[in-house]
């Protein structure tokens, strides 16, 4: 069971209970403000405890049945944290512009990233190919420098998405309303001046400090990695399952050295 004394205790290390002035709060945020003082609101640190909770058993879930979740973070103080928790997670993410359509419009998205692909083939073969000169290679490096900002983390995006985590649904307004619109699960850190209407799973705290950040997304990324190690543990059984049954197959029709034809025939034959 887990210690909520000790998460509370960190939560509170972090400065996540810190919200904004009283007199930019949002009214929908009500229930998951303590108090204020010094005219600035505090979050119930209590409420962040139960919201983060239930918000990683859900990112487990959806991650043990093998699904993909989408980190968004383009503020500063996110930045970093959502790149390095989705980079150690395998996973896509967004962490220095919300492209308008990244949902909702992945075809036309998709090909910004073929010409990130295109232009880093270029450079990657300009030493053994060299029929662009210089002045045009320095081009290309700047657009792929470009491309990469804005599309080198969703390279791994494949729709449909599992669920969207947003580190300041207030700035990251057209993601929310993106993700909201095709149904997607939203996990959404929500200030005291944020709207919270669009998200599933509140997370009250402050999205203004690195510590705060940081310390709520290495939550959730420890409970997805918990979700895939999970699921990797599931698909193993059925993989040997299915390699037995292979094996059968091609011992029954006495394949002594099959071809990649003969292989795939006994592939299909187990999974019918």
């Amino acid at each position: 069971m887990r210690d909520f004394k000790e998460l509370f205790g960190e939560l509170v290390k972090a400065g996540v209970h810190f919200g904004h002035q009283k007199s930019r709060w949002c009214p929908k945020m009500e229930p998951y403000i303590w108090g204020c003082k010094e005219k600035v609101h505090l979050l119930d640190v209590s409420k962040t405890a139960a919201q983060l909770d239930k918000a990683e058993k859900f990112l487990e879930s959806i991650a043990a049945e093998g699904k993909t979740i989408l980190w968004v973070g383009t503020k500063k103080a996110a930045a970093k944290s959502i790149k390095d928790m989705a980079v150690s997670l395998n996973m896509p993410y967004v962490n220095h512009r919300w492209l308008g359509g990244t949902l909702l419009n992945f075809s036309q998205v998709k090909k910004s990233l073929t010409r990130l692909l295109h232009y880093e083939d270029i450079l990657a073969k300009a030493d053994s190919n060299p029929f662009y000169t210089k002045k045009e290679l320095n081009l290309f490096k700047k657009t792929v420098e470009k491309l990469e900002k804005t599309v080198g983390g969703i390279r791994k995006l494949a729709l449909p998405v599992g669920a969207i985590v947003i580190v300041d649904v207030n700035k990251e307004q057209s993601a929310v309303k993106e993700a909201a619109s095709m149904g997607l699960p939203i996990i959404g850190l929500v200030d005291t001046n944020s709207d919270p209407s669009l998200v599933d799973f509140v997370i009250p705290a402050n999205d203004d400090s690195p510590q705060s950040i940081n310390l709520i997304v290495s939550y959730l990324g420890a409970a997805v990695a918990k979700g895939k190690e999970a699921a990797g543990k599931k698909a193993k059984p059925a993989d040997q399952e299915v390699a037995a049954k292979v094996e059968e197959v091609v011992s029954a029709d006495k394949l002594v050295d099959p071809s990649v034809e003969e292989l795939l025939m006994a592939v299909d034959a187990v999974t019918e």
